[in-house]
């Protein structure tokens, strides 16, 4: 039986698994993220139309928003530390996957 061969396809297919799993992570990180900077600059542009007295807003209801909006960017913040932490084991799987192929090449090279 050809074991090289059979360890060097396993060792391709994970790795391309493991680069479509986190290149799809990757897009779900910056979507929050977008979300996350568009959430912090509408409650800029808020606090700034208070600060000038344009906002004819009732300050319990921009109180209220703003409430929400902080619950909101702490869910997306966890959101993204999760996807953070998955990208990092990703990537050390990754990292432990090329050191054995590159061992495994260096053995039978030999």
């Amino acid at each position: 039986m050809n074991y090289p061969c059979i360890f060097t396809a396993l060792a391709g297919i994970l790795l391309a698994a493991s680069c479509d799993k986190n290149e799809s992570m990757s897009k779900q990180q910056a979507g929050l993220e977008a979300e996350f900077l568009q959430g912090n600059e509408e409650l800029r542009q808020l606090d700034a139309e208070l600060v000038h007295g344009t906002n004819t807003i009732d300050l319990n209801v921009l109180t209220q928003q703003d409430m929400e909006w902080v619950k909101y960017n702490a869910a997306i913040e966890q959101a993204l530390a999760g996807l953070k932490k998955k990208c990092t084991q990703g990537d050390d799987l990754l990292k432990k996957v090329q050191s054995k192929l590159d061992a495994y090449k260096g053995l039978n090279a030999q």
